[in-house]
């Protein structure tokens, strides 16, 4: 009897082990994959550029902005800077204004006070003061004002002193009511202030021996 082995040999078996498999899309799969791979690397350099060029466009955009908004800080700062050394020089001609009027006045001071004390010592005359204020003064009060019938010869300043608006003055009157006389002049004048009556004594006239009333009074100046 004739036996047909139908079982593959070894040989066949080893064959079939070692045979490479396909690759998928048949004999063209290695270049269709490589085309694939090259066109999704080329797409992808595209919208890489793309977005390299838009970003780039974007930078130039702020970058100019930029330059745009120091131009104009560096304008604003120059012009504060005028306007800061123009406000320096204006203040500081200010402050001079002020010193030239306050040696005008302190030039004028003495003369002025000096000037006041010969109006209040005068006959007729009296201290300097708004009529339409004194008119008032008398109608609220009659017993305000001053007395213009007062005999100025009955009071008489031995000793004056002005510095710096502080002024002292002494002198004697023929009695109590001649001192308070040239004390209410003072006070009602428009160019002394804060006039006090610091003290009165009993003494003695040294030229004429007579019995009269010293005096010291101080006051301030307006200048």
């Amino acid at each position: 009897m004739v036996r047909i082995n139908l079982l593959p040999t070894d040989k066949k078996k080893r064959a079939r082990r070692i045979a490479p498999s396909p690759l998928p899309g048949g004999d063209f799969g290695l270049a269709t994959w490589g085309a694939i791979y090259g066109g999704a690397i080329a797409i992808w350099l595209v919208v890489l550029g793309v977005l390299y060029f838009a970003q780039s466009g974007q930078l130039e955009t702020a970058m100019q902005e930029n330059k745009t908004l120091e131009a104009r800080r560096d304008e604003l700062q120059g012009k504060t800077k005028g306007l800061a050394e123009v406000e320096g020089r204006l203040e500081k001609s200010r402050r001079l204004e002020k010193v030239v009027q306050d040696l005008e006045r302190a030039r004028r001071g003495p003369t002025r006070a000096v000037m006041e004390l010969s109006k209040v010592l005068s006959s007729p005359g009296g201290p300097t003061i708004n009529p339409a204020e004194l008119e008032r003064m008398r109608e609220d009060n009659p017993l305000a004002g001053f007395n213009e019938s007062w005999d100025v010869r009955r009071l008489w300043l031995t000793r004056f002193e002005e510095i710096e608006r502080e002024c002292k003055m002494t002198g004697m009157g023929r009695s109590n009511e001649d001192v308070a006389e040239f004390l209410r002049r003072l006070t009602l004048s428009e160019i002394y202030e804060s006039v006090t009556l610091q003290r009165t004594r009993a003494t003695s006239d040294p030229d004429t021996g007579l019995q009269v009333v010293g005096f010291d009074i101080t006051c301030k100046v307006r200048y």
